[in-house]
């Protein structure tokens, strides 16, 4: 959580772009709240003729997908300007190109979110500041060594 997985063809990104990409979308979480660790992104490379858009095997095109677990978008304003957040990461780098690029956005229920097995403490003020500030999932409570709660 959250999760991005970008579906592109062979060579439409470079490796500073996907870099600048991963650093921009993991900037963007950091600075609501969210340890680094959980930001994840996924480049996958897709052979031309192995995937269509309108019936073609699209040249430099993008598709991604946002996955979110631990929570979801609190009213329309937030929805509104997060996507505006996505569009200002991938514009800068994808537009200048003339790629194509679609996205869809899907939350998910937070009850069946695990890292390391543990139920994460989104809601737990100080075991979350733990998570932050040691980017990394620290044991806590009941969950320590049993992956129940």
């Amino acid at each position: 959580m959250p999760r991005w997985t970008f579906e592109t063809t062979p060579d439409t990104l470079s490796k500073a772009e996907k870099d600048t990409l991963a650093k921009g979308i993991t900037d963007n979480y950091v600075k609501l709240g969210i340890p680094a660790f959980l930001v994840n992104v996924f480049f996958h490379e897709n052979r031309i003729g192995t995937f269509y858009s309108g019936g073609k095997t699209p040249p430099n095109t993008v598709f991604f997908v946002i996955d979110h677990a631990a929570r979801s978008f609190p009213s329309e304003e937030v929805r509104l300007s997060f996507i505006d957040s996505v569009n200002a990461i991938v514009e800068p780098v994808l537009g200048p190109k003339g790629v194509k690029w679609e996205y869809n956005i899907y939350q998910h229920p937070a009850d069946n979110w695990r890292v390391n097995g543990m139920i994460p403490p989104v809601d737990q003020e100080g075991i979350w500041k733990q998570w932050i500030d040691q980017d990394a999932a620290v044991p806590y409570g009941a969950y320590i060594g049993t992956g129940r709660g």
